[in-house]
């Protein structure tokens, strides 16, 4: 946890393969509109920075910067991107495209990576709860391309919530079924949103989305125990940056 100004300041790490709708999901958070044409692939890290408003029990406003680091997705950069990125954070969004079983099956292996890059030890083949015990990290599921998905259904179809290789798929598409949560979010214990990074109502005002983004800041900040700052200060523009892999 860092401070810009009297702001403590937040980083969420953004994962996922490339191409599978990262930079466009943090857009839409972070500006409250869609981007009006598919980015740039990502070469390694795009950051862009959301000021979050929250309340405590008072109603009292509280302010904090979420960093959002966009982390580029290609193979090329994968044993580079680690020691790079992955020092400092205090979350992790996963990113998967619903129209891609292989960008699902793939997120364990970003949060594999991660993992092993900060316990220096890899996770066993069985990619189970109790691996997961002591990695206290808040967590979001993030599957994008919500409306090419909305024909047939997937992640649920699992014989066991604590085991992510007995999952089964019927069909190329990853929408779930509505009454429950993926087998990857069960496992990791996260909550999970479903978008269409084009779409302008994803991230309205009180809809689930907003409130299940919202409950993973909170529990960045639970995590970090930081005090937040009560006064609003006055800006005109947060800029964005991009560090790059040679």
């Amino acid at each position: 946890m860092g401070t810009n100004g009297d702001i403590p300041t937040l980083i969420v790490l953004v994962l996922g393969d490339s191409s599978v709708g990262k930079t466009s999901f943090v857009h839409t958070v972070c500006h409250d509109q869609p981007l009006s044409s598919p980015p740039p692939v990502t070469v390694g890290c795009h950051i862009e920075i959301k000021l979050y408003e929250r309340r405590d029990r008072h109603q009292n406003p509280n302010l904090f910067f979420i960093e959002f680091h966009d982390v580029g997705g290609s193979v090329q950069h994968k044993n580079s991107r680690s020691s790079m990125f992955y020092d400092d954070f205090n979350g992790i969004i996963l990113v998967s495209d619903l129209t891609s079983r292989p960008s699902y099956d793939n997120l364990k292996e970003w949060l594999d990576e991660v993992i092993r890059y900060r316990s220096q030890q890899k996770l066993p083949t069985e990619f189970t709860s109790e691996a997961l015990k002591n990695f206290d990290i808040p967590l979001l599921l993030v599957h994008t391309k919500f409306e090419e998905s909305k024909a047939t259904s997937l992640l649920n179809n699992s014989k066991s919530p604590n085991n992510i290789n007995n999952h089964s798929f019927s069909s190329s598409s990853l929408l779930p079924n509505y009454n429950r949560k993926s087998v990857l979010a069960n496992l990791l214990n996260c909550d999970e949103i479903f978008i269409d990074c084009y779409s302008k109502k994803q991230f309205s005002n009180d809809t689930p989305n907003v409130a299940k983004l919202n409950s993973f800041f909170e529990k960045m900040i639970k995590k970090a125990s930081v005090e937040p700052v009560e006064q609003l200060p006055q800006f005109d523009w947060l800029a964005s940056e991009n560090h790059y892999i040679h």
